[in-house]
């Protein structure tokens, strides 16, 4: 506490400067009308500036207090109750210097993770449980894997389409995503190297679909002398070999002609009051080219999509917000500073990284940590062929060597003073 008392006298002073030097300004300078970039520092209240060294309040926090204070205009009552309601708050999320909050997070995650597992297994059979929302998505998540397994979308539409439900209906449709085989049927005559290519009338009208539109795709995609009757296509290949037919045939019908690709299934959702379109399958990139979208609100649960679209800090405020989202959904409550922490880990270098040995072990100084997770002789081998040194820094080395850990109690050093009383 003396230390940071000091700190904070010691910036006080440096403020106290910096007002001496713009005193001490030319009047050079003041006649040309240009302003100085140093500006006077905002002072705390008198009635607060005699006792603020004591307040267990970092100096920016009291800062803040008197710019709010200022702005609000403030009384001395009303000042000494906001400083006690922040003090308050800040005590209860105070960490103690040297506290462990690497174990207590990992405790604190680990232990309701156990129940999770469990609640899982009992829900394996239930149809109503999503599997995608149980311990599945938390190893998901933690891992850093580079696909969701079962990716969704909420897309918020502009207006009007956010009030009109048989609008947002008809642009949901528009967005799944459908192949030629979904609307055509085929029949093969590898005898004459014909194919013929037939509509299906009430796919077409499922999807808002014309003949025309899927006939050209399928002239375009097609180097073949093609055919049309009414909603039929008939193709002959001639000299084309049997593979390079076969090849060709299953390329068409896998040739997307409507929707984003990777949405397979929608639905209408009301959210307040306007509607909204929850997908089965996701691409937020694609998505977010489209002019009915709202783009500020439109997300997904695929934290890497995310990452790579949205940038790392989306990222990680994705994975602070689908890990904390699916304990809750499973009645677990976990303080989500923990959680922060983990998430914090996983994006630091950049980059969504698993806590797997492929992930954020991989990148550790030490060798004893490297070794510590997994695949430990391989690391101490590779470790001794690059002649790496043990520099016994962090807590895992310590343990292995059995030494005291740089944490709690152990942070501090002790030294007897064998001059005192000598001259």
């Amino acid at each position: 506490m003396e230390d940071e008392e000091m700190e904070v006298v010691a910036e006080e002073e440096d403020f106290e400067e910096e007002d001496e030097e713009k005193e001490e300004e030319p009047a050079e300078t003041k006649s040309k009308g240009k302003k100085s970039k140093k500006e006077k520092p905002r002072e705390i209240p008198d009635a607060q500036k005699e006792d603020w060294e004591e307040q267990p309040l970092p100096y920016w926090v009291m800062v803040q207090i008197a710019l709010i204070a200022e702005r609000e205009k403030l009384s001395k009552q009303q000042v000494d109750a906001l400083i006690e309601r922040i003090k308050n708050r800040f005590s209860e999320l105070h960490v103690e210097a040297g506290e462990a909050v690497g174990i207590v997070a990992a405790q604190s995650i680990g232990e309701p993770g156990t129940q999770l597992t469990l609640r899982t297994k009992h829900y394996a059979g239930a149809a109503e449980v999503s599997v995608g929302s149980g311990i599945q998505r938390v190893e998901e998540i933690v891992d850093g894997r580079s696909k969701s397994k079962y990716p969704t979308m909420t897309i918020f539409l502009k207006p009007p389409l956010n009030s009109d439900r048989d609008r947002a209906v008809k642009f949901a449709r528009k967005l799944v995503e459908v192949r030629l085989k979904d609307v055509a049927d085929i029949k093969e005559d590898f005898a004459n190297k014909n194919v013929v290519i037939s509509l299906k009338e009430n796919a077409m009208k499922e999807h808002f679909l014309k003949a025309k539109d899927l006939i050209s795709v399928i002239k375009s995609e097609i180097k073949a002398e093609a055919h049309q009757k009414k909603e039929t296509v008939e193709i002959n290949f001639k000299r084309e070999p049997l593979i390079k037919i076969r090849k060709a045939i299953i390329k068409l019908l896998n040739t997307r002609v409507q929707g984003v690709k990777g949405i397979g299934k929608v639905l209408i959702a009301q959210e307040g009051k306007e509607f909204v379109i929850k997908t089965s399958g996701s691409n937020l990139k694609s998505v977010f080219k489209l002019d009915e979208v709202n783009s500020a609100k439109t997300i997904t649960n695929d934290i890497i999509e995310v990452n790579k679209v949205l940038g790392i800090e989306a990222g990680r405020a994705m994975v602070v917000k689908e890990l904390h989202k699916t304990f809750e959904d499973n009645g677990i409550s976990i303080d989500i500073r923990h959680v922060m922490l983990l998430a914090d880990l996983m994006t630091i270098s950049g980059e969504i990284k698993g806590i797997v040995r492929t992930g954020i072990t991989r990148g550790k100084q030490s060798p004893f940590a490297r070794a510590a997770f997994e695949e430990t002789v391989k690391h101490l081998i590779d470790a001794a062929f690059r002649n790496e040194t043990e520099e016994l820094q962090g807590v895992v080395e310590n343990i292995i060597v059995g030494q005291p850990i740089k944490v709690g109690t152990g942070i501090v050093g002790l030294s007897m003073n064998t001059l005192k009383g000598k001259k």
